[in-house]
């Protein structure tokens, strides 16, 4: 089977343009899709203790001058003004709507011939960043999923639960059959694609908005009277959003003081952006444009579920600002405090550190979720968990992300298939010790066969991506090539 280290282009092919060096690099790949476990100095989250942030290095201090230049310091104390009088605004309307501010869309609704949802649609999933959509497979698959996840680890008390063996609400298995089934299910499958294709990407960014990749993920069961386990925050990297110079440029309307120009749904240097520098526990090997989960239970309000904040424009170019602000809204490009954005653990939000999010106001509880529907989240979302659960069922989801086919992700694609094969955990999540339950040391798990579709054994790796089909772009036609090398076809 071929290794990372062929996601170089083919020498013959002119056409395949050259991924950057960092990601080709095989020391990088290796750290990459190696994590590292918490330890007790270096847990998963940034540290929120305190007003203040930790400082970062000194060398974060020149960052941010290459990233705002001093010939745009006017233009941007001045989008400053502007963006806390529009959240000012934005907050009052999102405490007034409250759950009602998230999309609710049907799955019917999306196009079968052009897999998009209509224009009007996706522009109000876009303007919120998320959205809940009904009806991807029925209530009667769904909750037998959750029967089967359920019975397979009453089977196999080895298997690792979070946060406790006593009261659990995560599961650590990956290749359950009926993980197998949801996640190459062509309802999902085609979910998948309609929201992947919320962005868009240049005829020669390579990049795949229609072809997915698996990231083989874990799934919850949040019983009643539970208590939340993740703080508010980010995915899809922390320091990296600034840091990496392809993943900074993402945001360079938002460094010249126009973020009302900044484009969040723009997939050209997302392709090629890494968003796990430093390979630490609470980083992912992975670019998910939209992190996702299906719902295996009836969820809602009050009931375990995910609160969100639905406005992606302004929420990222106030994360995203922050760091060049004082607290007492004036510019300052010396210090070092980067406000949750810690190298190596995952982002957090605060409402000390970012005071006019007003995220006691603003982050809002996903509506109802019955058992088959879809809820999709941006990638730059602020999100956490209700803290409690009050309602009187499970709260219970199947975590299954959006993974365009892109540079980043064919590293992963490979050694996520050689961990399905395997039965094994895939690498950004390893066993905390050897006594952890492995699925491959049990002959109940998911098998190649389990797989629902065609389209489901390309996400896999299982099959190869069709080159040369009609109406591709030359970004989609080289990237599939790449892919394609990269498994071994």
């Amino acid at each position: 089977m071929a290794t990372a280290s062929v996601l170089h282009p083919r020498p013959s092919s002119d056409s395949l343009r050259s991924l950057r060096s960092t990601t080709m690099n095989k020391s990088f790949l290796h750290s990459r899709l190696q994590k590292a476990l918490p330890t007790k100095d270096k847990d998963i989250w940034a540290n929120t203790q305190g007003s203040k942030p930790k400082a970062l290095p000194a060398r974060f201090a020149d960052l941010k001058k290459t990233l705002v230049k001093a010939e745009n310091y006017d233009a941007v104390q001045a989008s400053w003004d502007r963006l806390l009088l529009a959240l000012d605004k934005r907050a009052l309307d999102l405490e007034k709507f409250g759950p009602g501010a998230v999309p609710i869309v049907n799955f019917t609704d999306i196009d079968e011939t052009t897999r998009k949802f209509p224009p009007e649609i996706a522009s109000k999933i876009r303007e919120a960043g998320c959205c809940v959509v009904r009806n991807v497979v029925s209530r009667e698959q769904a909750l037998e999923w959750k029967s089967s996840l359920l019975s397979y680890v009453d089977r196999h008390p080895d298997i690792r639960r979070i946060p406790s063996l006593s009261e659990p609400q995560i599961y650590s298995t990956f290749w359950q059959k009926a993980q197998i089934e949801a996640r190459t299910h062509p309802s999902v499958i085609l979910a998948q694609v309609a929201m992947s294709q919320m962005y868009t990407a240049s005829d020669e960014t390579q990049v795949d908005l229609v072809e997915q990749a698996m990231y083989a993920d874990r799934w919850r069961v949040r019983k009643p009277g539970s208590f939340g386990m993740f703080p508010t925050h980010l995915d899809n990297g922390s320091i990296e959003r600034w840091e990496d110079e392809e993943y900074s440029q993402v945001f360079r309307k938002i460094w010249e003081g126009k973020w009302e120009e900044y484009d969040a749904w723009d997939m050209d240097h997302r392709a090629e952006a890494i968003v796990d520098m430093y390979g630490g526990p609470g980083s992912c090997s992975v670019f998910r444009s939209l992190q996702g989960w299906l719902s295996i239970d009836d969820n809602g309000p009050q009931c375990g579920t995910i609160q969100l904040l639905p406005d992606i424009k302004l929420s990222t170019a106030y994360v995203l600002l922050r760091p060049f602000f004082n607290d007492e809204n004036t510019l300052d490009m010396d210090s070092t405090y980067f406000y949750g954005a810690d190298p190596g653990q995952g982002q957090v939000v605060k409402e000390i550190w970012h005071p006019h999010l007003h995220l006691q106001n603003t982050v809002v509880s996903c509506p109802p979720a019955a058992p088959g529907d879809y809820v999709f989240w941006h990638c730059d979302m602020v999100h956490k968990v209700e803290e409690e659960h009050r309602g009187t069922n499970d709260s219970s989801v199947m975590y299954i992300p959006v993974v365009p086919l892109c540079g980043y992700n064919v590293a992963n694609l490979v050694e996520q298939r050689k961990s399905f094969l395997a039965g094994v955990p895939p690498p950004d999540m390893p066993p905390e010790n050897e006594s952890e339950g492995v699925e491959k040391d049990h002959e109940d798990r998911g098998r190649p066969e389990d797989i629902l579709s065609p389209q489901g054994r390309k996400l896999v790796g299982m099959d190869a991506f069709d080159e040369n089909e009609a109406g591709t772009t030359a970004g989609q036609r080289e990237i599939r090539q790449i892919a394609n090398e990269a498994l071994g076809f």
